[in-house]
């Protein structure tokens, strides 16, 4: 909200379950974390490379949240993406690729989903806040990808 403040008013107005995709676009644009990892179990062959038992393998969760044959203007910041987005779980992994019910995507993914939505609901509808000069770049080295100063609000008042 504080990078693109037109979402704000949209996130406070919550028509067609913008919160949702507010939520969606912000798993995509900055992932919790810039890939995962694990070991390959049993040898395979997957579009020409094989893969031997005991490799690691990393899966760019950056990359492909940001890969402009899947994304359109990977890029911008643009909530309304998911209005079209197919469900592919394999177009869009915030934690990883898969079917999160029996996949290996986190199980809790869709309750934080809600608390995103709840918590964005509430400081763009009860609340006013300052956001002081601060460094919001964040290193795709660092699991979990954080912003450098974390994010800082203060002179945080109720909206009566």
């Amino acid at each position: 909200m504080y990078e693109h403040p037109d979402c704000r008013i949209k996130l406070a107005r919550n028509e067609d379950n913008y919160d949702l995709l507010f939520v969606q676009e912000i798993r995509r644009y900055f992932p919790f974390t810039p890939f995962v990892g694990a070991r390959v179990r049993n040898d395979f062959v997957w579009s020409n490379c094989l893969f031997k038992r005991n490799t690691l393998v990393l899966l760019d969760v950056y990359g492909i949240d940001h890969d402009s044959r899947l994304w359109k203007k990977p890029y911008e910041f643009q909530p309304e993406r998911f209005r079209k987005w197919d469900g592919n779980p394999y177009s869009f992994i915030p934690q990883g690729g898969g079917d999160h019910y029996d996949g290996h995507r986190c199980p809790g993914e869709m309750v934080v989903v809600e608390i995103m939505k709840v918590s964005l609901g509430y400081l763009a509808t009860k609340v006013n806040y300052n956001v002081p000069r601060q460094n919001l770049t964040y290193p795709l080295r660092r699991i979990p990808t954080l912003p450098k100063s974390r994010f800082i609000i203060n002179k945080v008042r109720r909206i009566y």
